[in-house]
């Protein structure tokens, strides 16, 4: 139940002095301290997009583009797609030392009542976040804004509204007036858009032609139905910026009717869908956007795949974002394949690949109460938590379990007492499962807290069923709930494993105490033991040893979270897709038997540890899918890395896709490939000035290789470059 905070005990700030200040997403949140959060927070969206700074246009395709926020205003209390607002003290105490009297008293109240509110949801308390606390991407219901149009969305409030006075119920009363509150502002920035349009002219007739259809388009436009597919991807990048570009979802899904009716009269060419789909692209890669699906199938179950398929693989070469994701059935056309692979040979990272019927049967396996007709919308958000386009509410990602920071312990406690490797791991698994029941109450307890606490006033406004149900986005109004959690370090444990039942348990060259004391002493004056160490059996080369540890304690980890419920309603779904965060992931964790010593990255996601897969890409993915994969739908990402030039080969990319294609009916659900030579990322580490534009595929997304710090990009050169 959504219910008042406390603000009103505290000396509020004065809501014309945050105005003064630009502040108008803090102005209005005061304006009605005595509402309940969602009217609150529902006023500073209004009057946030009533003010909201609009970048000039200077011809673009599509309009907003470039970055949404232009730091000219909200600058405290800054919007934020994951958790409705981002507070910034640093800011506002800077502030404090040029301002009189009576400002001061503002930010001081400000700074009051947003350290009071954040008190009630600091909740979650686990050191095992890993890229991950409280997250929550999401994808809006694009195809409903572009089809019905927001004024559709209004009558349907309206009519809810009706209904909730006659039956007096205060909350939902509250919520949809919270919604045109939402709906008035974004009606506000829509009118400054057009002005912004009107008001510009160019002698260059391309831009002019751009200028005068998207004032035609945005005549029709978010509000009304579009007509065509123009106006339909004017919708669509209106609807983006709208929830401060976070994913653009099943794209080729929701516009391809517009497309091919449009292609069908003559209206539009292949070329110029490139160019207003690259335009999109661009605008979410300005913007640091993540997750677009395409591909995979419908909603009644016939494969997916069209000309607007191939027009987004065509516009993402060489570009960094959005993180694009092609679901891959064995149907596939093979004319979809090829635009795949010369898409990945660009060196972009993109497309990921994933397995349309693994993940569709995952899904249905998983008792997530997917209606048959939307499992075809499944879509990864953020770097790709498994989630439904326009219908759900993940948390993504909501934690983390560092496996080998438990490893640790479990060593501590255990390894010089146990009698068999059996024993050890059972100590181990009792550990894990300790560790995963604490995550599970913090999780709960956030969920619980945002509901109470932090509402999403533009998802209960895009995603199905807020609106129909008259329940806040936070609070479980979205029509599909559950949690995505991130679990670290699975290969770095499997090795160890595998290390410490051969070195100990089998060969017996090492008691367990003796291998304790070199992992407290950080291998110290022992380099001889620690390779002896890495010659053991390792993950990703095909060797039972390793793989059935990995199968072993992959599924324990991976049914112990679906034993549980989040708060909201669902399912705890493990991932492994640790972006950037592998490297930090193992500062806390002391040195590990598989050689590791303390304080070096984690493994990098689901596949090997980086480096250690030497028998070849075959072996490499074997290895990996004796993970039960089906058990994780929140996704285990694959990174793999090619030389270069199998790309220029008929013969060479035929064996590709016929790996890949192995790999999945072998029961992997997702596999990312580079492409980049090792000279070049030598040559980058040492000469970054010539590569400003070199892109890596890192854990779940794409991102420029400079951006990375050295730790990484030292784990990215030390990856295995295969060949076919």
């Amino acid at each position: 139940m959504i219910t008042k905070d406390t603000l009103m005990e505290l000396d509020l700030p004065d809501v014309d002095t945050l105005t003064k200040f630009r502040e108008f997403f803090a102005s209005g949140l005061f304006e009605e301290p005595n509402a309940t959060p969602m009217r609150r927070w529902s006023r500073a969206v209004r009057r946030r997009f009533e003010n909201r700074s609009i970048p000039p246009y200077r011809g673009e395709l599509l309009y907003p583009s470039g970055p949404a926020w232009t730091g000219k205003e909200d600058r405290i209390l800054t919007p934020n797609y994951s958790f409705t607002w981002s507070y910034n003290e640093w800011e506002l105490n800077s502030r404090l030392s040029n301002c009189n009297d009576d400002e001061r008293q503002t930010l001081e109240s400000l700074r009051n009542c947003m350290r009071e509110i954040e008190s009630h949801l600091n909740v979650i308390r686990t050191p095992h976040t890993v890229g991950g606390r409280g997250y929550t991407h999401s994808v809006p219901n694009y195809g409903r804004v572009i089809r019905e149009g927001l004024l559709h969305h209004a009558e349907r409030i309206n009519e809810k509204l009706k209904l909730a006075r006659k039956h007096n119920d205060q909350e939902k009363i509250d919520f949809y007036i919270g919604l045109l509150d939402v709906l008035a502002g974004i009606k506000v920035w829509h009118r400054h858009i057009l002005e912004s349009l009107n008001n510009s002219h160019f002698e260059d007739a391309d831009l002019e032609s751009n200028r005068q259809k998207l004032i035609s388009a945005y005549m029709q436009v978010p509000f009304k139905p579009a007509r065509n597919f123009f106006e339909a991807i004017v919708a669509y990048n209106f609807t983006y910026y709208l929830d401060d570009c976070d994913n653009p979802g099943r794209v080729d899904q929701e516009l391809f009717p517009y497309y091919e009716k449009d292609l069908k009269e003559g209206k539009i060419t292949y070329k110029e869908a490139v160019s207003l789909i690259r335009q999109l692209w661009e605008n979410a890669d300005a913007n640091n956007g993540w997750s677009a699906g395409i591909g995979g199938t419908t909603s009644d179950g016939e494969p997916a795949y069209n000309e607007l398929t191939l027009v987004c693989l065509e516009s993402a070469k060489n570009i960094r974002r959005p993180n694009l994701q092609l679901h891959v059935r064995r149907d596939m056309p093979q004319e979809v394949w090829d635009s795949a692979l010369d898409t990945i040979a660009t060196g972009c990272g993109l497309p990921a690949l994933y397995n349309e019927e693994e993940y569709l049967r995952s899904l249905r396996n998983a008792h997530l109460g997917i209606r048959e007709e939307d499992l075809g919308w499944h879509n990864g958000g953020g770097c790709t938590e498994t989630m439904i386009h326009g219908r759900s509410n993940v948390g993504s990602l909501d934690a983390g379990i560092n496996l080998p920071l438990i490893l640790t312990e479990t060593l501590k406690d255990h390894l010089a007492n146990v009698v068999s490797f059996d024993e050890l791991v059972t100590e181990y698994k009792k550990d894990v499962a300790k560790v995963v029941s604490g995550i599970v109450d913090d999780v709960n307890a956030d969920q619980e807290a945002k509901a109470k606490f932090r509402p999403q006033p533009m998802r209960s406004l895009l995603i199905d069923d807020c609106i129909d149900n008259g329940i806040e986005f936070n609070a479980g109004g979205a029509r599909y709930n559950w949690s995505v959690i991130n679990v670290a370090g699975l290969a770095n444990v499997i090795d160890s494993l595998s290390a410490i039942k051969e070195v100990v348990f089998e060969k017996k060259e090492k008691t367990g105490a003796e291998l304790l004391q070199s992992l407290i002493s950080n291998f110290d004056g022992q380099e001889t033991f620690r390779k002896r160490l890495e010659r053991c059996p390792r993950f990703g080369n095909d060797k039972p040893f390793a793989d059935e540890i990995a199968k072993d304690i992959a599924g324990f980890v991976f049914r112990e979270f679906l034993r549980y419920s989040p708060w909201r309603g669902g399912k705890f779904l493990a991932s492994c897709l640790m972006f950037v965060t592998y490297a930090d992931a193992g500062l806390p964790v002391g040195a590990t038997p598989d050689g590791r010593l303390a304080g070096s990255p984690l493994a990098d996601s689901a596949g090997p540890v980086q480096g250690r897969d030497r028998k070849g890409p075959t072996a490499m993915l074997k290895s990996v899918a004796s993970i039960p994969h089906y058990l994780a739908p929140g996704t285990l990402v694959v990174n793999i890395r090619f030389i270069k030039r199998i790309f220029s080969s008929k013969e060479d990319r035929i064996e590709l896709q016929n790996l890949i294609r192995t790999y999945f009916d072998m029961g992997g659900m997702q596999l990312q490939i580079n492409v980049v030579d090792q000279e070049v990322l030598r040559d980058a580490i040492a000469h970054p000035e010539k590569y400003q534009d070199l892109i890596i595929r890192i854990g779940g997304y794409s991102e420029y290789f400079n951006r990375l710090s050295e730790s990484l990009k030292q784990t990215v050169l030390e990856r295995t470059e295969h060949e076919v």
